[in-house]
């Protein structure tokens, strides 16, 4: 940011930072209570209701992530101003904050796919996309982006490492529930079936 930017640069980011930090609140509220049900479920073998648990959460989060991202972008110059009544900080904070939280809807993606690994047991797979965001995207683009288009390169970072983020969740669930839980689908239908027959 001082490379690229200035005091004020840094100043930005911290307002952007602590609007980040309430925006991502109820998500995370989500998530943590997504972790133990979905955990108590997979183990009692009930994979209809994990699949189900996995999509309302991630349709809930995601409404609830549409909603501020709406709030943001319609509000931002009040929200800045919670934080700070210095013109130039008014000035440029919310154009950056609307850069930021382009991606805000997909993040629930993100969160809801880590969780789900975790539950399981899948340390390896929840390790790796609780770290994508910030890791193998996010740095990677704060150090590249700027160079093309200045300090808004670091703006467009976030967006970016949110969308590729939510990309690489997406195609882990998507082998998860074809390869794994479409198996065990299968066999519960076929239980239920017999159990129908027997009665």
């Amino acid at each position: 940011l001082f490379q690229f930017g200035n005091e004020l640069a840094v100043a930005v980011y911290g307002i952007i930072n602590r609007i980040m930090m309430f925006a991502n609140f109820p998500v995370l509220g989500i998530t943590q209570g997504f972790l133990p049900i979905a955990g108590y479920n997979y183990g009692a073998r009930k994979w209809s209701r994990v699949r189900e648990i996995i999509r309302y959460s991630i349709r809930s989060g995601t409404i609830i992530a549409v909603a501020l991202f709406a709030g943001i972008m319609f509000f931002a110059r009040p929200l800045v101003n919670l934080f700070t009544t210095d013109p130039e900080l008014l000035g440029r904070t919310p154009p950056a904050l609307m850069l930021t939280f382009l991606a805000l809807p997909l993040i629930t993606v993100q969160l809801v796919g880590a969780a789900y690994f975790q539950a399981i047991g899948k340390a390896m797979p929840a390790l790796l996309l609780t770290l994508t965001k910030q890791g193998f995207f996010l740095i990677p683009f704060v150090l590249i982006l700027p160079r093309i288009f200045g300090l808004n390169g670091v703006w467009y970072a976030f967006p970016l490492a949110d969308l590729l983020a939510a990309a690489v969740t997406v195609i882990y669930l998507r082998i998860e529930m074809k390869g794994t839980l479409d198996k065990y689908l299968l066999e519960e239908t076929k239980a239920e079936m017999a159990e129908a027959e027997a009665l």
